[in-house]
């Protein structure tokens, strides 16, 4: 089994993925590792080849956290429709600050750390949905980059979440 730590709150960072990942997530890391072999040694793969064709299996699975270093902050450009419909509330449009400060977590801090190491994070988050049944999900964070009108890089993190329940050894 994989070891983890806490950060904070319900938040649990693990340093891979479980031994119990699904094969659906399997193929989001490895697309995103394919994905950094075709970026030619700069790190982060960039959204052209990251592209939504080749992430179309996770489309409703993805959002999406753009990095905004004047701030220092993360702008959500797209709430993944399936944490939408189970936590009944969308953040699109807003910042993970206001994320962490509803509920306690460390999605900002998990955010950073996944941009600076240049490499997939992976943690387990507790969400308590629309009816009150508290759930464990894995998060999986995967840093690219793609650039603005004027060719200067943009850095954002795909967020994926799903839903899982962890494997615990007596």
């Amino acid at each position: 089994m994989t070891s983890s730590r806490v950060l904070e709150s319900s938040d649990t960072e693990l340093e891979g993925l479980p031994d119990h990942t699904d094969a659906r997530v399997i193929s989001l890391v490895d697309t995103w590792y394919d994905a950094v072999m075709h970026a030619g040694g700069e790190g982060i793969p960039t959204r052209s080849i990251l592209s939504a064709e080749r992430l179309s299996r996770w489309r409703d699975d993805i959002s999406i956290y753009e990095y905004l270093p004047i701030k220092n902050d993360f702008l959500i450009r797209i709430d993944a429709p399936s944490f939408v419909a189970a936590s009944g509330e969308s953040f699109q449009g807003t910042t993970p600050r206001e994320i962490d400060l509803k509920y306690g977590t460390c999605l900002m801090a998990a955010l950073l750390k996944t941009l600076n190491e240049k490499r997939p994070t992976f943690h387990y988050i507790q969400l308590v949905g629309q009816y009150g049944k508290c759930r464990q999900w894995l998060r999986v964070l995967l840093p690219a980059r793609t650039t603005d009108q004027c060719g200067d890089p943009i850095f954002q993190v795909l967020g994926a979440r799903f839903p899982c329940e962890p494997i615990h050894d007596n």
